[in-house]
């Protein structure tokens, strides 16, 4: 396996003060609505950048374990986790069958390999344990679509390229900006999805997210069950 690249190494300031301020609102409600009450269970936050979302976690009452490649993100990650462990999220440092949830958000695009992920996500929950994942459409955020003047054209440009899976040769389409310093894995949908099924778990829910979109949804949620 070759070693996974820390893409976010010297974007973690610029990312964090990017996005930290944004509305997760959809998304947060999405999360609580999935999470329940945790009364203390352990919730892994795989991939968890900066840690944004683990205010959202703990408040459930879980206690939020953080794992990310980049050092750089986890100088962040670890002034709003309880804990935030560098480690590869093909390789995590956690025994078999160790938690019930885990949780992603928005890191697909970040990696080549998503099945790798999954699988390892799957081997960390214990039977019946949940995982749950937020991350950009991949039907409708990509280098293949132009979304940055959405709202003042009511309307998107799609270009050939969606059957494109891998490394794209240039920026998404959406504005944020990531794609173009860190760069941008696309994946179908049959991708995102099929790598959740390819690693043995079973898909409980799927749901668009609006996300600030005002044409078509930007973000896609679901929650995929290991088999008890």
């Amino acid at each position: 396996m070759e070693p996974e690249r820390a893409r976010y190494d010297g974007h973690s300031e610029w990312y964090d003060e990017t996005f930290a301020g944004f509305s997760y609102e959809e998304e947060t409600a999405f999360l609580r609505e999935q999470l329940g009450t945790g009364s203390e269970q352990v919730c892994l936050d795989v991939a968890c950048g900066t840690g944004l979302h683990g205010r959202t976690v703990a408040d459930a009452g879980y206690r939020v374990v953080g794992f990310d490649i980049s050092a750089d993100q986890l100088r962040f990650a670890r002034r709003r986790l309880e804990v935030a462990v560098r480690a590869d999220a093909r390789q995590l440092p956690l025994r078999d069958d160790a938690v019930t949830v885990a949780l992603g958000m928005f890191f697909h695009t970040d990696v080549a390999d998503f099945t790798a992920v999954v699988r390892e996500v799957a081997r960390c929950l214990r039977p019946g344990g949940r995982f749950i994942y937020v991350g950009l459409h991949p039907c409708f955020i990509g280098p293949f679509v132009r979304r940055t003047n959405e709202s003042r054209d009511l309307g998107l440009r799609f270009m050939p390229g969606y059957g494109d899976a891998g490394w794209a040769d240039r920026a998404s389409g959406d504005g944020s900006g990531v794609g173009g310093r860190v760069g941008f894995h696309h994946k179908t949908l049959a991708g995102l999805l099929g790598a959740i099924a390819d690693a043995g778990l079973n898909l409980r829910e799927v749901r668009e997210i609006r996300g600030g979109g005002v044409v078509l949804p930007r973000n896609l949620a679901v929650v995929a069950l290991k088999a008890a």
